[in-house]
C-alpha cells in the first residue's frame, strides 16, 4: 500500500509539472497495477516542465507516436534533443530531475520503475545489484515496443485483463530492464529449483480459489513465502507456464467440466469460472479448446469430442 501510494503521488506531481491545465495533457494510469504505468497524451507543452524529482526510481517512457522534435534534460543538462520514432524509449532517472519540452502533441506510455524491484530481480538471479539503467534516449527497443502495446491495451479494456497477466508483463519488462539496461549478465534458469510439493499445493490451491484472477503475482509468491521474482522462475519451472496461464487453462477446465455435467447457461458458467463477460469467456475457450463453449457443448455431448489447439502468450486473449 505504502509503494502504491508512492506511486500515485508521483504521477500527481508529474501532471502538475506537465503544465496540465495549459498542455491539455491526457493522464491514463492502470488501476490493476498499481498505477505503475499509464498512458500520456498531449497537444505539446508550452514550455519546459518543471521537473519531476523524486527517489533513487526510474520514469521508461515508450513512443506510442512519433514525434518530430522533443529536448530531454536532466536537472539543467540537455541529455538528448531530436526526433523519436514511435518505439522509442528513454529511461529518466527521477533523482536527477528529469524535465522536458515538446511543442508538439505526443502519446507516449509511462512506466514507474522502482529501485527496489531492480534490487528484487538482481537478488533473486543472484548478479550484481543495479547501479543505474541506461539506455540511449529514443533508440528502439522492440521488446519494450512489443510488450508496451500489451499493457495499452490493457488500458483500453481493463475487464479483459487479470493483474496475474499485467505482472507478468512487468515483471518480464523489470528483468529486461535489468540485463539490457543495467549491462547485467543473466545466467540461464538452473536445471531444477521449482517449487517444493508443498508450495506446488498452495500455490495451485490459491489460484483455484481466485478464478477470477482478481490477486496479484506478489499475492501468490507470498503464499509461498518466496519473492516475486523467485516465485515467478520457480513456477514456470515447475508448470512449464506462467502463474496466469496455469489460471486461464483451469478455468477453461472448470468450464468444460460444467458444460458437459450441466445443464447450466453460458452466461452463467462464465461467471462461475471467472470470466468477466460472455465474449471474453467464448474468446478464451475458442483459443485453447479450438471451438465456441455453444460448439464444444452440442459436440461433446454428441460424442464427437474436441480437439485442442495451440496458442501462446503472443496471441492469447487478455482475460
Amino acid at each position: 500500500m505504502r509503494n502504491t501510494t508512492k506511486v500515485l503521488e508521483f504521477w500527481t506531481r508529474f501532471a502538475d509539472d506537465l503544465y496540465a491545465g495549459q498542455s491539455s495533457l491526457r493522464l491514463q494510469l492502470s488501476q490493476l497495477a498499481s498505477f505503475s504505468f499509464g498512458r500520456m497524451q498531449s497537444k505539446g507543452l508550452p514550455e519546459i516542465s518543471r521537473g519531476t524529482g523524486g527517489p533513487r526510481d526510474y520514469l521508461v517512457v515508450l513512443q506510442l507516436k512519433a514525434i518530430p522534435s522533443i529536448e530531454q534534460f536532466l536537472g539543467k543538462r540537455r541529455v538528448s534533443r531530436g526526433a523519436y520514432p514511435v518505439g522509442g524509449v528513454s529511461v529518466l532517472s527521477l533523482a536527477e530531475i528529469p524535465k522536458v519540452f515538446t511543442p508538439h502533441p505526443f502519446d507516449a506510455l509511462g512506466l514507474y520503475v522502482s529501485q527496489a524491484s531492480l534490487d528484487e530481480i538482481a537478488h533473486s538471479l543472484r548478479v550484481p545489484r543495479v547501479d543505474r539503467l541506461v539506455w540511449e534516449f529514443g533508440q528502439l527497443d522492440s521488446v519494450v515496443h512489443h510488450l508496451g502495446q500489451t499493457l495499452v491495451s490493457s488500458l483500453e479494456q481493463p475487464n479483459r485483463t487479470s493483474q496475474l497477466f499485467l505482472d507478468h508483463v512487468l515483471h518480464a519488462l523489470n528483468c529486461h530492464f535489468v540485463s539490457s539496461y543495467g549491462g547485467v549478465r543473466v545466467p540461464p534458469p538452473p536445471t531444477g529449483g521449482g517449487l517444493s510439493a508443498f508450495q506446488m499445493r498452495r500455490a495451485t490451491e490459491f489460484l483455484d480459489a481466485n478464478l477470477d484472477g482478481n490477486i496479484n503475482l506478489r499475492q501468490v509468491a507470498e503464499i509461498c513465502d518466496l519473492s516475486l521474482s523467485h516465485f515467478a522462475r520457480a513456477f514456470k519451472q515447475t508448470f512449464r507456464r506462467p502463474p496466469y496461464r496455469w489460471l486461464l487453462e483451469r478455468r477453461i477446465e472448470k468450464a468444460r467440466d460444467l458444460l458437459l455435467n450441466s445443464r447450466l447457461p453460458l452466461a452463467d458458467i462464465a461467471f462461475q469460472c471467472g470470466f468477466t463477460d460472455q465474449s471474453g469467456f467464448n474468446r478464451s475457450f475458442k483459443k485453447i479448446c479450438g471451438a465456441t463453449p455453444g460448439e464444444w457443448r452440442r459436440t461433446t455431448i454428441g460424442g464427437r469430442g474436441w480437439k485442442s489447439t495451440s496458442w501462446s502468450v503472443e496471441s492469447e486473449e487478455l482475460s
